[in-house]
């Protein structure tokens, strides 16, 4: 049995779609327990209108009367409110009072939440929200999903490591990870793409090179690396586009149930949320418009991921992947007085890059700042 704590209050449609989807899982599952998150009176409330009053002992209840906004600071909300239904729920988990947590609220605050109560992986410095993608062969790993926005070539890097162990560790032997820009070609893409290609062909990966939008669906690579504000616009640009498809399908050939089936599947299962990676424990995010059966979903998803040990395994192939990547920079020499060359870091060029001059500053943006929230 996993016991699953659920935010009551995360989401566009909070706090009724939760226990809704709360109530497909307890009503339609024997092998998920829960805990909702959340004022108790109110969950009380919510759950006995639903008739599950009675579902002791696999409903419980934890107190939090307090909830992250969409415009809220998502590191300064997490550090100073103890009752903010994420950090709860993440400390649940730390305690061992459940396996895992979902929520459907603000993906920067379930991330810090997480950073905050569990720590972060060896050799992560800043968290990714890993997506899974239906493709031509199998599914794609997308991240960052939307953990954070901007990243530098080391921490895309780190993505390269984290998506790759992840991938390996779901049964991938060899995933081919590729580096999301503008074109197939070396040297596409503004600065931070540039170098970041340099550094993924040095690490212990499959690399496969550049990638573009198109390769996302056509499974070109297994794995595919952006930062998050990237990644984001790719994957709800990729939900709207195939929102859209499926309609004009129902619309063509006149019995929509089909083509509306179709796109039901790719909001379920293992496509239903977004996996934290780099963390110690396991942390599902939803999408914040998420209806009761894809949160469902989601509880179910970050259920099998405990009940698989996912994040023990994906520890234990990126620590292999991190040493390799040190033993390889450590054999590399150093050329010069403040070269960076085979640390695995990132550095900026003296020489102004034109490409660049639109490129928003990194440490400008507060839903960027997770790393700064040390546990």
């Amino acid at each position: 049995m996993v016991r699953v704590a659920l935010d009551l209050l995360g989401g566009d449609g909070a706090p009724g779609v939760v226990a809704d989807a709360a109530r497909l899982v307890l009503t339609g599952r024997s092998d998920v327990d829960l805990v909702v998150v959340g004022p108790p009176d109110l969950a009380r409330d919510l759950f006995a209108a639903r008739g599950l009053a009675d579902r002791q002992p696999r409903l419980a209840f934890a107190a939090a009367h307090g909830v992250v906004g969409m415009s809220d600071d998502p590191v300064r909300a997490v550090r100073a409110r103890r009752d903010v239904t994420v950090r709860v729920a993440a400390d649940l988990v730390r305690s061992g009072h459940a396996d895992a947590f979902v929520s459907a609220g603000h993906s920067g605050a379930a991330v810090t939440a997480a950073v905050f109560s569990w720590g972060r992986l060896a050799g992560i410095t800043k968290p990714a929200l890993a997506v899974l993608l239906p493709a031509a062969a199998r599914p794609v790993v997308l991240l960052d999903a939307g953990a954070g926005t901007a990243a530098s070539a080391d921490v895309l890097a780190q993505h390269a490591l984290a998506g790759a162990a992840f991938a390996r560790a779901r049964g991938v032997a060899a995933p081919r990870v590729g580096l999301l820009t503008i074109g197939g070609e070396p040297g596409k893409g503004d600065r931070v793409r540039r170098e970041a290609h340099e550094m993924l062909g040095a690490l212990p990966i499959a690399y496969a090179g550049p990638v573009e939008g198109h390769d996302v669906a056509a499974g070109a690579v297994d794995v595919v690396v952006t930062d998050g504000f990237t990644g984001n616009v790719l994957l709800k640009g990729i939900e709207g586009a195939a929102a859209w498809t499926a309609e004009r399908m129902a619309e063509a050939y006149g019995d929509p149930e089909p083509a509306r089936a179709v796109l039901r599947a790719a909001a379920s299962g293992d496509y239903a949320g977004g996996t934290v990676l780099g963390v110690a424990g396991v942390c599902v995010v939803a999408h914040g418009a998420a209806r009761p059966e894809a949160l469902a979903a989601c509880i179910g998803l970050a259920a099998q991921a405990a009940r698989d040990d996912l994040v023990g395994r994906t520890r234990a192939v990126l620590a292999d992947l991190v040493l390799a990547r040190g033993e390889a920079a450590a054999s590399v020499p150093l050329t010069g007085l403040g070269s960076t060359a085979g640390t695995g870091h990132a550095h900026r060029d003296d020489v102004a890059d034109p490409d660049d001059a639109a490129d928003p500053d990194d440490a400008a943006d507060p839903d960027d700042a997770v790393e700064a929230a040390a546990p």
